[in-house]
């Protein structure tokens, strides 16, 4: 079995883990607002079984990454880890913008339409999501 079909094995059961587990357990159940707050994780967990399948039954060509490439992931990570405290610390609305900024950056887009539409456009609609949809607040 090639990696990308057992990647897809493990999307697949962690979407339907996901679905059927962890956001029953986690989210809370409200009576108010008109998209409830198991909706939008739900549909997200859908999409990822279904990329799975995907995965799963159209499997890509195997190459293996190059070491550069390894310590580019670990970059990635390492942005992430660091916005991801700093959220904590900060609130998501004042560091969400810098990390997808440095995330396009580190995956190399130069265009300042799309690098201003990123940093600013994505952490904006995700606020919408969460803070006006599901009537929540971000931190």
């Amino acid at each position: 079995m090639t990696t990308d079909r057992l990647t897809g094995l493990f999307f697949i059961a962690f979407g339907v883990l996901l679905y059927a587990v962890v956001i029953p357990w986690q989210v809370e159940t409200v009576e108010y607002g008109w998209l409830r707050p198991r909706t939008l994780p739900r549909i997200l967990a859908v999409i990822m079984g279904l990329g799975g399948v995907i995965l799963l039954l159209r499997p890509g060509i195997q190459t293996l990454p190059e070491g550069l490439l390894w310590a580019r992931a670990a970059l990635f990570a390492g942005v992430l880890i660091v916005s991801l405290a700093l959220m904590w610390q900060f609130g998501f609305v004042w560091v969400a913008p810098g990390m997808a900024l440095a995330i396009m950056l580190l995956a190399g887009e130069r265009r300042w339409f799309w690098l201003a539409a990123g940093a600013a456009g994505m952490p904006a609609l995700i606020w919408f999501a969460v803070a006006i949809l599901l009537e929540r607040p971000l931190p």
